[in-house]
Protein backbone atom coordinates (compact mmCIF):
# COMPACT_ATOMS: atom_id res chain seq x y z
CA UNK A 1 0.00 0.00 0.00
CA UNK A 2 1.76 3.20 -1.03
CA UNK A 3 2.28 6.13 1.35
CA UNK A 4 0.34 9.15 1.90
CA UNK A 5 1.15 11.74 -0.59
CA UNK A 6 3.03 14.92 2.02
CA UNK A 7 2.98 18.30 0.53
CA UNK A 8 2.37 22.17 1.30
CA UNK A 9 3.74 25.34 2.65
CA UNK A 10 6.13 25.54 5.18
CA UNK A 11 3.70 28.93 6.48
CA UNK A 12 1.02 26.06 7.27
CA UNK A 13 3.24 23.19 8.57
CA UNK A 14 6.18 24.52 10.06
CA UNK A 15 9.51 21.97 8.95
CA UNK A 16 10.20 20.52 12.09
CA UNK A 17 6.72 19.53 11.90
CA UNK A 18 6.76 18.10 8.52
CA UNK A 19 9.92 16.10 9.18
CA UNK A 20 8.90 14.76 13.07
CA UNK A 21 5.87 12.99 10.87
CA UNK A 22 8.14 11.64 8.59
CA UNK A 23 10.54 10.07 11.31
CA UNK A 24 7.55 9.02 13.45
CA UNK A 25 6.70 6.78 10.37
CA UNK A 26 9.37 5.85 9.12
CA UNK A 27 9.58 7.40 5.50
CA UNK A 28 12.07 6.66 3.19
CA UNK A 29 12.85 9.52 0.51
CA UNK A 30 13.51 13.11 -0.10
CA UNK A 31 11.71 16.30 1.04
CA UNK A 32 11.80 18.81 -1.40
CA UNK A 33 11.82 22.43 0.02
CA UNK A 34 11.41 25.42 -2.54
CA UNK A 35 13.39 25.29 -5.73
CA UNK A 36 16.55 23.39 -4.61
CA UNK A 37 16.96 22.42 -0.95
CA UNK A 38 16.46 18.63 -0.07
CA UNK A 39 16.77 16.79 2.81
CA UNK A 40 17.06 12.99 2.42
CA UNK A 41 15.93 10.30 4.89
CA UNK A 42 16.44 6.50 5.45
CA UNK A 43 13.37 4.66 7.47
CA UNK A 44 13.29 8.08 9.15
CA UNK A 45 16.62 9.21 9.90
CA UNK A 46 18.06 11.96 8.47
CA UNK A 47 21.56 11.38 6.13
CA UNK A 48 21.92 14.16 4.24
CA UNK A 49 21.00 18.04 3.84
CA UNK A 50 21.30 20.03 0.34
CA UNK A 51 20.45 23.51 0.12
CA UNK A 52 21.10 26.11 -2.63
CA UNK A 53 24.00 27.88 -1.31
CA UNK A 54 25.28 24.69 0.96
CA UNK A 55 28.40 22.74 -0.26
CA UNK A 56 27.18 19.68 -2.57
CA UNK A 57 27.68 16.43 -1.94
CA UNK A 58 31.19 16.28 -3.96
CA UNK A 59 32.80 18.72 -1.98
CA UNK A 60 31.41 17.35 1.58
CA UNK A 61 32.42 13.95 1.33
CA UNK A 62 36.18 15.44 -0.10
CA UNK A 63 36.31 17.23 3.06
CA UNK A 64 36.56 13.73 4.56
CA UNK A 65 39.68 13.19 2.73
CA UNK A 66 39.13 10.01 1.24
CA UNK A 67 39.45 10.71 -2.37
CA UNK A 68 39.78 13.17 -5.01
CA UNK A 69 36.72 15.15 -6.54
CA UNK A 70 36.79 13.52 -9.44
CA UNK A 71 37.21 10.05 -8.17
CA UNK A 72 34.21 11.03 -5.33
CA UNK A 73 31.85 12.32 -8.55
CA UNK A 74 32.70 9.67 -10.53
CA UNK A 75 31.67 7.15 -7.23
CA UNK A 76 28.59 9.49 -6.77
CA UNK A 77 27.14 8.43 -10.38
CA UNK A 78 27.86 5.15 -10.63
CA UNK A 79 27.16 3.60 -6.83
CA UNK A 80 24.89 3.87 -3.88
CA UNK A 81 26.07 4.42 -0.43
CA UNK A 82 29.21 6.49 -1.48
CA UNK A 83 29.76 7.31 2.13
CA UNK A 84 30.22 3.44 3.13
CA UNK A 85 32.39 3.27 0.52
CA UNK A 86 34.82 6.24 1.77
CA UNK A 87 34.42 4.85 5.47
CA UNK A 88 35.65 0.98 4.26
CA UNK A 89 38.84 3.17 3.13
CA UNK A 90 39.58 5.10 6.14
CA UNK A 91 42.00 4.36 8.52
CA UNK A 92 39.50 5.59 11.41
CA UNK A 93 36.34 3.58 10.14
CA UNK A 94 35.02 6.88 8.59
CA UNK A 95 34.50 8.81 11.93
CA UNK A 96 36.11 12.09 10.39
CA UNK A 97 33.42 11.93 7.80
CA UNK A 98 31.01 11.09 9.99
CA UNK A 99 31.24 13.97 12.12
CA UNK A 100 31.83 16.21 8.92
CA UNK A 101 28.31 15.45 7.75
CA UNK A 102 26.71 15.66 10.98
CA UNK A 103 28.15 19.18 11.42
CA UNK A 104 27.33 19.79 7.29
CA UNK A 105 23.33 18.46 8.26
CA UNK A 106 23.30 20.42 11.31
CA UNK A 107 24.44 23.47 9.74
CA UNK A 108 21.87 23.23 7.34
CA UNK A 109 19.21 22.02 8.74
CA UNK A 110 19.72 25.17 11.36
CA UNK A 111 19.13 27.39 8.67
CA UNK A 112 15.88 25.72 6.77
CA UNK A 113 14.34 26.04 10.06
CA UNK A 114 14.17 29.88 9.96
CA UNK A 115 10.33 30.02 9.36
CA UNK A 116 9.25 30.93 6.14
CA UNK A 117 6.47 30.25 3.32
CA UNK A 118 8.34 28.04 0.82
CA UNK A 119 6.61 24.59 -0.75
CA UNK A 120 7.66 21.38 0.07
CA UNK A 121 6.95 17.91 -1.07
CA UNK A 122 8.05 14.48 0.21
CA UNK A 123 8.80 12.01 -2.45
CA UNK A 124 8.86 8.28 -1.03
CA UNK A 125 11.32 5.66 -2.04
CA UNK A 126 14.04 8.72 -3.04
CA UNK A 127 17.43 7.49 -2.50
CA UNK A 128 20.81 9.41 -2.72
CA UNK A 129 23.95 7.85 -3.65
CA UNK A 130 26.15 9.56 -0.80
CA UNK A 131 23.70 6.63 1.10
CA UNK A 132 22.88 6.48 4.82
CA UNK A 133 25.47 4.66 6.39
CA UNK A 134 26.07 8.14 8.93
CA UNK A 135 22.14 8.61 9.41
CA UNK A 136 21.24 9.79 12.50
CA UNK A 137 18.02 10.42 14.64
CA UNK A 138 16.13 12.77 12.66
CA UNK A 139 14.08 14.30 15.50
CA UNK A 140 17.27 15.12 17.81
CA UNK A 141 19.14 16.55 15.05
CA UNK A 142 16.14 18.83 14.81
CA UNK A 143 16.90 19.27 18.47
CA UNK A 144 20.09 20.13 18.38
CA UNK A 145 19.16 22.67 15.40
CA UNK A 146 16.69 24.76 17.37
CA UNK A 147 18.71 24.94 20.42
CA UNK A 148 21.07 26.59 17.90
CA UNK A 149 18.38 28.97 16.92
CA UNK A 150 17.74 30.18 20.44
CA UNK A 151 21.57 30.51 20.45
CA UNK A 152 21.64 32.64 17.66
CA UNK A 153 18.70 34.91 18.75
CA UNK A 154 20.87 36.26 21.72
CA UNK A 155 23.62 36.32 19.53
CA UNK A 156 21.70 38.64 17.12
CA UNK A 157 21.92 41.19 19.85
CA UNK A 158 25.37 41.50 19.89
CA UNK A 159 26.37 41.03 16.94
CA UNK A 160 23.27 41.54 14.63
CA UNK A 161 25.44 41.53 11.31
CA UNK A 162 28.17 40.04 10.14
CA UNK A 163 29.70 43.38 8.79
CA UNK A 164 30.45 44.23 12.44
CA UNK A 165 34.21 44.13 13.27
CA UNK A 166 35.95 43.30 16.31
CA UNK A 167 38.98 43.85 17.88
CA UNK A 168 41.33 42.03 20.95
CA UNK A 169 40.39 44.02 24.35
CA UNK A 170 43.90 45.81 25.59
CA UNK A 171 43.59 44.03 28.84
CA UNK A 172 42.06 40.46 30.71
CA UNK A 173 38.39 41.56 32.14
CA UNK A 174 37.74 41.89 35.79
CA UNK A 175 41.79 41.80 36.50
CA UNK A 176 42.30 38.25 35.66
CA UNK A 177 45.52 36.55 35.24
CA UNK A 178 44.73 34.14 32.58
CA UNK A 179 42.44 32.38 30.12
CA UNK A 180 42.89 29.39 28.29
CA UNK A 181 41.83 29.97 24.82
CA UNK A 182 40.65 26.90 22.37
CA UNK A 183 41.91 26.17 19.27
CA UNK A 184 38.78 28.22 17.30
CA UNK A 185 38.82 31.04 19.71
CA UNK A 186 42.56 31.36 18.92
CA UNK A 187 41.84 31.12 15.45
CA UNK A 188 39.02 33.60 15.23
CA UNK A 189 40.95 36.01 17.74
CA UNK A 190 44.06 36.01 15.26
CA UNK A 191 41.88 37.29 12.72
CA UNK A 192 40.51 40.14 14.65
CA UNK A 193 42.56 43.53 13.86
CA UNK A 194 39.56 45.64 13.72
CA UNK A 195 38.96 46.24 10.14
CA UNK A 196 38.22 42.66 8.69
CA UNK A 197 34.57 41.72 9.67
CA UNK A 198 33.02 39.04 10.84
CA UNK A 199 31.82 37.57 7.23
CA UNK A 200 35.51 37.62 6.28
CA UNK A 201 36.29 35.44 9.29
CA UNK A 202 33.57 33.50 8.25
CA UNK A 203 35.22 33.17 4.53
CA UNK A 204 38.52 32.73 5.67
CA UNK A 205 38.45 30.13 8.35
CA UNK A 206 35.77 28.67 6.16
CA UNK A 207 33.65 27.71 9.74
CA UNK A 208 30.02 28.07 10.00
CA UNK A 209 28.51 31.54 10.55
CA UNK A 210 26.86 29.84 13.99
CA UNK A 211 30.41 28.39 15.01
CA UNK A 212 32.33 31.66 14.38
CA UNK A 213 29.78 34.02 15.57
CA UNK A 214 28.96 31.90 18.89
CA UNK A 215 32.31 31.92 19.69
CA UNK A 216 32.62 35.66 19.25
CA UNK A 217 29.47 35.95 21.51
CA UNK A 218 30.93 33.99 24.21
CA UNK A 219 34.64 36.35 23.82
CA UNK A 220 32.40 39.26 23.79
CA UNK A 221 30.45 38.40 27.19
CA UNK A 222 33.78 37.86 28.65
CA UNK A 223 35.18 41.25 27.54
CA UNK A 224 37.97 39.05 25.41
CA UNK A 225 37.30 41.16 22.33
CA UNK A 226 35.33 44.65 21.67
CA UNK A 227 33.28 45.73 18.95
CA UNK A 228 35.07 48.68 16.83
CA UNK A 229 32.64 50.79 15.76
CA UNK A 230 32.49 52.33 11.95
CA UNK A 231 32.60 56.12 11.30
CA UNK A 232 29.04 57.33 11.11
Amino acid sequence: MPEEALSGTLSDLPLHSVLGSLAENARSGVLRIGDANEIWLNEGQLYLVLTAVGADAVSVLFGGGEGTISEIDVLLSTEGDVAATLAGRSSDGGHALERLLHEHNLNLLFELLVPSEDSFVFEDGATHPVGPRFSEPTVELINQAQRRLEIWSQIAVRIPNTSAAFKLSNKLPDASQERLVTADEWRYLSLLDGRRSVAEVINTTQASAFRVCSSLYRMLLEGLIEEVKKPG
